[in-house]
């Protein structure tokens, strides 16, 4: 009995010749898929008034300032004044309250 290996090898290469050009087909399938979907976003209204809240709050920056603060705070003398601290953070609250009621 003898066995034709140049046929065996033949049919192995068709094999995978096969399995790339479905591979890639289903990798074409794929990216025309994605270029043919479109996203999009919508944000909320609250979204939009954060973000309008956001640009009109923006302070200047002070550099003099920024310079003071981190040398107060490398040598240690920098105090929290806790009473400001909470007084700002209700601020905060309502106004954020405001934007969003």
């Amino acid at each position: 009995m003898s066995i034709n290996i140049n046929q065996q090898i033949i049919h192995k290469k068709i094999a995978v010749e096969q399995n790339k050009t479905q591979k890639q087909q289903g990798l074409n399938d794929q990216k025309q898929t994605v270029n043919n979907s479109s996203d999009s976003v919508k944000l909320t209204s609250q979204a939009l008034n954060l973000n309008k809240m956001q640009k009109t709050a923006e302070p200047k920056i002070n550099e003099q300032r920024i310079a003071s603060l981190k040398s107060a705070i490398l040598n240690g003398d920098y105090k929290i004044n806790t009473d400001r601290l909470a007084e700002k953070l209700s601020q905060f609250e309502g106004d954020f309250n405001k934007a969003f009621s």
